[in-house]
């Protein structure tokens, strides 16, 4: 297996802030092996035929989080594991995590390590990779960064990913926390290349605290300016990161669930599975989740997403909030078509329409995201003001929508807030609603170049 060899620089960074990379195994219950920086120690030759790896890229270097993501990694070592011989499948682990839940002032250094059970049943945590310290997590640098490692050190049959931190779908980094910034009409065009994106300003949106918490693409939060900073990759950065086909790839994260991303991620995964709403801050099941990944040797992410749909569908109260789907991206050229077809059909409703009428899956203020079946309908019936949308064109949408989308499910309910009405699987950006800045932005994603919804 091969091994990363630190330089001299990065060596003695690490060991310059051994005293915070320490509070920060303590935290994580990481047991650092000696001469564990930068390497496992384990030069046993592992079998590419059949096994598959699971990357965890939890990046929680930001408020509200870092004490559920922590959690999520105590429920794995508390669940099935896979072991550590020849051909096991393999689990893997990139977590960066503030040195307490609140201090987002002292840098600390992200790690990548592999968790399995060894031969007599105990659990082990083995250091791979100790990043230097202020590391940008939710950088598609970083991220490309880590993969390449994953894809080099472990050949394997297949790869799949559970990217868990703050999501906002396909909105411009930044936008979701202060809109207000982003005023003028024509969006920066995509820098090519991979890179640390550039801070933006951070404001903490503060609901009711009787609330359930929630997981608000990836965000850092920064504060060596003296204010709060953050860090967040856009979507077509985050696809373009990723350097390998991945079988599946799990969003833990809000607002994932939208065509715009399971369009966007078409040639990188043959399964996304991502919500529509916020994401209540438990997220997963990761008790159950390493079995149904890795204990056979055909992963189910289809069973993860139902574990997480039900375990919230059998709570009660505003606990009982959830949406998921899965969608196989390279079915979606028939949604391609027919939903290219209907917005010219009916692009004045498209353009006017009142969102009150469509089926909404925020809260407050953040309108950004409405069922993209419910947009369509109400559009048509707009236009039409004598008649409701065709069947044939119904029939149409329902059977494009049926021949991508493996799973869905939704409560009724979601935090008392608003009620599920409609539910087709997959959010969208509501043209009538939004923003010049935003039409101008949604120019570039994928899906619009593909579907003019936005000309």
């Amino acid at each position: 297996m091969k091994r990363v060899i630190y330089i001299i620089a990065n060596l003695l960074a690490a060991l310059s802030c051994l005293s915070c990379i320490t509070t920060l195994d303590r935290d994580l219950t990481i047991n650092v092996r000696p001469g564990s920086y930068g390497t496992s120690g384990n030069t046993r030759i592992e079998s590419s035929e059949s096994r598959h790896v699971l990357l965890l890229y939890s990046a929680g270097y930001t408020k509200g989080l870092p004490q559920y993501l922590r959690d999520d990694i105590k429920d794995l070592k508390e669940g099935w594991l896979p072991g550590n011989n020849r051909g096991d499948n393999v689990l893997l682990i990139y977590s960066h995590l503030p040195k307490t839940n609140y201090d987002l002032e002292t840098p600390t250094s992200p790690v990548l390590f592999r968790l399995y059970s060894d031969e007599s049943g105990q659990v082990v945590s083995d250091t791979l990779i100790i990043y230097p310290p202020g590391t940008i997590s939710a950088s598609a640098l970083q991220m490309n960064k880590v993969m390449n490692y994953v894809k080099d050190a472990y050949p394997a049959k297949g790869y799949g990913m559970i990217f868990s931190s703050h999501g906002t779908g396909y909105l411009p980094a930044g936008f979701y926390s202060n809109p207000s910034a982003f005023s003028f009409k024509e969006s920066p065009k995509r820098r090519p290349g991979l890179y640390n994106p550039s801070p933006v300003p951070y404001m903490d949106r503060d609901f009711d605290p009787s609330m359930p918490a929630v997981k608000s693409l990836g965000a850092d939060v920064d504060y060596s300016s003296g204010s709060y900073m953050s860090y967040e990759m856009e979507l077509d950065e985050f696809a373009e990161a990723i350097p390998m086909k991945l079988d599946y790839l799990l969003f833990d994260a809000c607002l994932m669930g939208g065509v715009e991303v399971a369009y966007e991620l078409r040639d990188k995964c043959g399964m996304v599975g991502g919500s529509q709403t916020e994401v209540l801050a438990e997220g997963l099941d990761y008790t159950t989740l390493a079995r149904h990944l890795l204990g056979s040797r055909t992963p189910d992410p289809l069973t993860v997403c139902k574990d997480f749909f039900l375990q919230y569908d059998n709570d009660s109260g505003v606990n009982r909030s959830a949406t998921i789907s899965v969608i196989n991206p390279s079915r979606m050229n028939s949604l391609v078509q027919i939903c290219k077809t209907l917005f010219m059909k009916y692009r004045n409703g498209l353009n006017t329409l009142e969102p009150g009428r469509v089926q909404r899956y925020f809260r407050s203020d953040h309108h950004w995201f409405y069922d993209l079946e419910s947009i369509i309908f109400e559009a048509a019936s707009k236009e039409n003001t004598k008649t409701e949308i065709t069947n044939a064109d119904i029939a149409a949408l329902r059977a494009a929508l049926d021949e991508c989308i493996i799973y869905k499910a939704a409560t009724p309910m979601f935090m008392n807030v608003f009620r599920i009405n409609t539910y087709s699987g997959l959010s969208m950006y509501l043209p009538s609603n939004g923003t010049e800045y935003l039409d101008a932005f949604y120019r570039r994603l994928s899906w619009n170049s593909a579907t003019s919804l936005v000309e």
